[in-house]
């Protein structure tokens, strides 16, 4: 997970492994789809905007990435909000994570995380649905 320019060091991502990049930002850039494949997801960071609504496309995203032995990128404006809550959805959803153990072990990696308070209640909210589903 990275701020919005950590998308622009080709090299860099090159030999970090980086074959995917989900751009969750109102930005727009020029791609370099020869040596990534990307998914935009137009999105603000304030308690008013629907993360959630977007959780099953960047969940298939991330995950077809993984299982075709790449590794995606996640980036937003300056990488503490909204690539927190696009990560913490997908280790919810995928690895059957509760919200409060993968912000942990997100947090063990990038300290510097800071959730808008919508977010955080959306990823409270859809933990719990898929606990109910899982029961």
């Amino acid at each position: 997970m990275g701020p919005f320019q950590s998308g622009f060091k080709t090299g860099e991502l090159i030999e970090n492994g980086i074959t995917h990049i989900l751009n969750v930002t109102n930005m727009h850039y020029t791609k370099r789809s020869q040596y990534f494949r990307y998914l935009d997801v137009a999105i603000n960071d304030n308690v008013v905007e629907d993360a959630k609504k977007h959780f099953r496309i960047t969940n298939r995203f991330i995950k077809d990435s993984l299982a075709s032995g790449g590794k995606v990128l996640v980036q937003s404006e300056n990488g503490k909000s909204r690539c927190a809550t696009f990560i913490l959805a997908f280790l919810i959803q995928s690895e059957k994570l509760k919200l409060k153990e993968g912000l942990s072990i997100l947090r063990s990696f990038v300290s510097e995380i800071d959730i808008n308070e919508g977010f955080m209640q959306q990823l409270a909210h859809y933990d719990l649905e898929l606990l109910e589903k899982n029961d």
